[in-house]
């Protein structure tokens, strides 16, 4: 079965030799080019004078004492890679030059990179085959299982290992510098690259598979200027093509912009001084400066991937469904809920959620992971007012443990995939909320829209977690 399983990879890795690479010189001039699109497109006088504000509203409201824990991501594995688009995308010749091909005028490419694209078949219920590239560790096999079932149980998408029948498949490569992938089906083997330890994460191999379905990143889409800043100054330079915009023609499927979505840089990517963003939410979404880059796939992520493949069109009937859910990609007869709430309908809160009532009188809650290395751990507390009544919730202290928390030895992480707390004070929780990763210093109250506010904690890295959150009811 050995022989037989080498035969395998070999037939569809050879596939990968029918994608001859652009040439480094093609590549560093379509990076130049792209990366003077976006100079341009932000060095006007009112750009500048606004970013200019923002920077002095960050340096007084994120006045972080503790010294910073940096828990990689696909972009710091990937920080010395020069032939890579937006950072962990592997483009083929064609792609490339669509993306070269840039409108004097509008400063964005002509064409959406999506018109060089091909989608995984057949849709409404794609199968992709997938192998590892020989010799890859055994000791991570489960890990990429385990993103594969991650995807498997939110859209119609599903894995099979490869056949001799098979020309497209997904070939997961351990023999890689860094963490990245094609987007989109590019016909005959390719390589999701997974350098280790460094790409070997659910939540890494899981970003890395949606850019195999497809994605890009959030900060490309057409509309991404209306809601934040790029201070080209404090990029690396010859890295400002990863902020490239696509053109009118790229399709949002109509879902909103979000800042904590897996697939948004977070706020220091690619920065010459990683204490300094370079990225500024906008005037109207400051409160969302320290949420981009959330932790896995949001509700929003997900629904991307199965309008994308038409996941629900094969159901019967659509399910109606509460707070905001829609019909699983997955399976017809039940509704994908936003978090918060669970059930064929999402007509209920999940069972292991705490659900506490908020008066007048400030009371301290107490959240706690401890460390007990899983894939994925979280804790949701559902705060309740009474009707007619808002809710103020400050997060006071973020540290290892609660007795660590009370004696003020806090951790600070640099950004909030791995670990943090979720506020979310809107009634809908279909768009992330605002993220902490560090005690906020000055503290920072987040004021509900009604009379309900969840706190969510979560922990997909080996390090313990607690916090402590003052809220009461006005």
């Amino acid at each position: 079965m050995l022989g037989v399983a080498f035969f395998l990879v070999s037939v569809v890795v050879a596939s990968l030799a029918d994608h001859d690479p652009i040439n480094k010189h093609g590549v560093n001039e379509i990076e130049k080019k792209m990366s003077r699109e976006v100079e341009d497109e932000f060095s006007g006088t009112a750009n500048q004078d606004e970013l200019e504000v923002l920077k002095r509203q960050y340096s007084s409201s994120h006045a972080v004492n503790q010294t910073l824990i940096s828990i990689p991501t696909e972009l710091d594995v990937n920080w010395n890679k020069t032939n890579l688009f937006e950072g962990d995308i592997d483009l083929t010749p064609e792609q490339w030059k669509v993306a070269l091909d840039i409108d004097p005028v509008t400063r964005s490419r002509r064409q959406a990179l999506y018109s060089a694209m091909e989608m995984w078949q057949p849709m409404g219920g794609a199968i992709i085959p997938y192998t590892f590239e020989r010799g890859f560790p055994a000791q991570y096999h489960q890990v990429v299982r385990d993103a594969l079932a991650f995807w498997e149980q939110r859209t119609c998408i599903k894995f099979r290992l490869v056949n001799q029948y098979d020309y497209d498949a997904i070939v997961f490569n351990h023999n890689a510098d860094g963490c990245s992938s094609a987007v989109g089906r590019i016909g005959g083997g390719q390589y999701i690259n997974l350098e280790a330890p460094g790409c070997m994460s659910v939540t890494i191999i899981a970003h890395e598979l949606s850019h195999a379905f497809g994605t890009l990143h959030v900060q490309s889409r057409v509309d991404r200027d209306t809601y934040v800043q790029i201070d080209t100054s404090n990029i690396v330079p010859g890295t400002e093509h990863n902020f490239a915009r696509e053109p009118n023609s790229f399709s949002t499927y109509g879902l909103p912009y979000e800042f904590g979505s897996m697939q948004h840089y977070f706020s220091f990517a690619f920065a010459i001084d990683p204490k300094k963003p370079t990225i500024y939410a906008r005037p109207n979404y400051q409160r969302f400066q320290g949420s981009m880059d959330g932790p896995r796939a949001t509700f929003w992520d997900t629904v991307l991937i199965n309008k994308m493949y038409k996941c629900t069109d094969k159901c019967l009937k659509q399910m109606g469904c509460w707070a905001g859910g829609v019909t699983d990609g997955a399976d017809c007869y039940k509704c994908f809920c936003p978090i918060g709430y669970t059930g064929t309908n999402c007509e209920k809160r999940p069972d292991d959620a705490q659900i506490m009532n908020v008066s007048d009188t400030p009371q301290s809650v107490k959240m706690e992971l401890k460390g007990a290395f899983r894939a994925f751990e979280e804790k949701l507390v559902v705060l309740q007012a009474p009707a007619g009544k808002r809710i103020e919730a400050t997060l006071r202290t973020f540290g290892p443990t609660i007795r660590a928390v009370n004696v003020h030895c806090r951790n600070a992480f640099r950004m909030c995939r791995g670990i943090g707390l979720e506020i979310l004070p809107l009634t809908d929780t279909r768009t992330s909320g605002i993220h902490f990763c560090a005690t906020p210093n000055p503290l920072t109250p987040i004021y509900s829209e009604a009379n309900t506010t969840l706190l969510y904690l979560y922990r997909d890295i080996n390090y313990p977690v607690a916090v402590d959150v003052t809220v009461r009811s006005f």
